[in-house]
């Protein structure tokens, strides 16, 4: 494909589903250095795109498009989009979003001059070469990876990323301060999800947290501040002490997490937009699946590092203790320590 200066990349999901991106997007950027890559997406994702400056160079809000649930479709604010698209004048619109049923529809539209994503079987694309057909059975980074190599581009990795920033170490460093915990010495649990079909019962987290604090381990429970009911009630069930981080903190800003969870020793959570930040930095972990999520497509990668509950085994907590045994070895720092740290 000729030298490209103007790509543009449509994916307007949430954040887990964005970080599954990252390794294609890592390849592209590396075929064609020069080039401005534009993220088009949801509003949130201005901030998404400025943590990976690196590889986007602009940000195009999307207005939805009729049959994506994300977001609703005003027809005069896609109107306006797709001519604000057209005159961008890409060479290039990947579309990385589902299986083309709609998104193919709406990147053809937006009127670039090479166009490449997914299909199914069957189904209209501009050229069969670069829309591979998309199978259910695929992982997500993998399934992404597919339209790079029907690029003719080489891969560079399945390896998830997450800067963090300076600042935002600064502000986690201050937080571990106050909260009194030290690197290595403490476990994120992680009850949320978006989807609250995907959320393990606060009653089982709460005997992990106990398991978990019995091996040594403080327990630090996070969460998005409309999650507080939720991270209480975790904190309420355990006999051992926990520190409820939206309790005592409020909202913490995504980066700020992010370096609390690289500092920990694991992450136990759902199948949610953290666990693929263990993932991208490299931290043990554990995530729980619900019948709405298929590990298949959505668990990390390398099993030496990440392990996936799936569903039919969710509610077997001796299978999923001895899962996180295996997993976070016992804390022999602060084992001994730990044990007048208990409320039993």
């Amino acid at each position: 494909m000729d030298n490209l200066k103007k790509i543009a990349v449509l994916r307007a999901l949430q954040l887990g589903d964005m970080l599954c991106m990252i390794p294609a997007v890592r390849a592209v950027k590396n075929a064609w250095p020069e080039a401005a890559i534009t993220l088009v997406g949801l509003p949130w994702q201005q901030a998404f795109a400025d943590r990976f400056r690196h590889y986007f160079s602009g940000f195009l809000p999307f207005p939805g498009w009729p049959g994506l649930p994300e977001q609703e479709a005003a027809p005069a604010a896609v109107a306006r989009f797709l001519l604000q698209a057209q005159e961008q004048q890409f060479d290039l619109v990947l579309q990385m979003q589902g299986d083309g049923t709609h998104t193919n529809d709406c990147c053809q539209l937006m009127g670039g001059r090479k166009m490449a994503g997914r299909r199914l079987e069957g189904h209209y694309c501009p050229d069969e070469k670069l829309f591979p057909v998309m199978t259910e059975s695929e992982h997500e980074i993998l399934r992404l990876l597919r339209i790079v190599e029907a690029l003719d581009i080489p891969l560079q990795g399945t390896a998830l990323e997450f800067p963090i920033s300076s600042t935002e170490y600064a502000q986690a460093n201050r937080l571990m301060q106050q909260l009194q915990l030290q690197p290595g010495q403490y476990i994120c649990l992680h009850p949320g999800a978006r989807d609250p079909r995907r959320r393990w019962p606060p009653a089982h987290f709460a005997r992990m947290g106990d398991a978990l604090a019995a091996r040594g381990y403080r327990v630090l429970i996070t969460g998005s501040a409309e999650e507080q009911a939720l991270t209480q009630a975790v904190a309420e069930q355990m006999q051992y002490r926990a520190t409820d981080l939206v309790a005592l903190a409020g909202q913490t800003g995504i980066g700020e997490l992010a370096a609390l969870i690289q500092h920990s020793a694991g992450l136990l959570s759902n199948d949610t937009g953290v666990s693929h930040i263990a993932a991208a930095l490299e931290v043990p972990s554990v995530i729980i699946f619900s019948p709405y999520s298929d590990p298949g497509r959505w668990a990390p990668l390398n099993q030496a590092l990440h392990t996936a509950v799936p569903a039919g085994k969710a509610h077997d907590l001796a299978y999923v203790l001895e899962t996180i045994e295996s997993r976070i070895p016992l804390n022999t720092k602060n084992h001994e320590r730990l044990r007048s740290y208990s409320d039993i």
